[in-house]
């Protein structure tokens, strides 16, 4: 019998891919996207002076996450535009529990995250050039509470 933790030869990582975005309570929001960062938790530590002063203890404080990044093509999406313009124009902010997909070009879902509490905090578009022939990017950050690596 194999281990789970072992190395599996006929493995190929994947070379083509998308990040499929379902909003859980909005699926008209559902987008894909090209690129993903900012899937990130770490644990801060604070230093506790020992009984006799010649140690110092570190204990752990509360994880922290990093921002979420989503990157994609500029295509319209009227229910994701809104959502984002009411935090930016009108300060009106309604956090949304994402389910993150890694997805095959098969169609595949090959990993997953819940995401939990996000809201948008930046929307960028990349530099535009017109003697340049690449598509217009958009970047879109959000911060979360937290999230989860669902098993496959």
């Amino acid at each position: 019998m194999q281990d789970s933790n072992s190395i599996n030869p006929n493995f190929l990582p994947p070379s083509a891919f998308y990040f499929a975005v379902k909003f859980l309570d909005t699926p008209d929001m559902d987008s894909s996207f090209q690129e993903v960062s900012g899937l990130k938790v770490a644990l801060g530590t604070e230093s506790r002076e020992g009984g006799d002063n010649q140690f110092i203890h570190y204990v752990p404080k509360p994880p922290t996450f990093s921002d979420l990044i989503l990157k994609r093509s500029l295509l319209p999406n009227q229910n994701l535009n809104k959502w984002c313009k009411n935090a930016f124009e009108n300060f009106v902010f309604d956090p949304k529990d994402i389910h993150l997909s890694l997805m095959g070009a098969d169609g595949v879902t090959l990993a997953s995250w819940n995401i939990k509490g996000a809201y948008p905090v930046s929307w960028e578009l990349a530099v535009l050039d017109r003697a340049s022939n690449e598509l217009a990017i958009e970047a879109l950050v959000l911060k979360y509470s937290s999230f989860k690596k669902e098993p496959l």
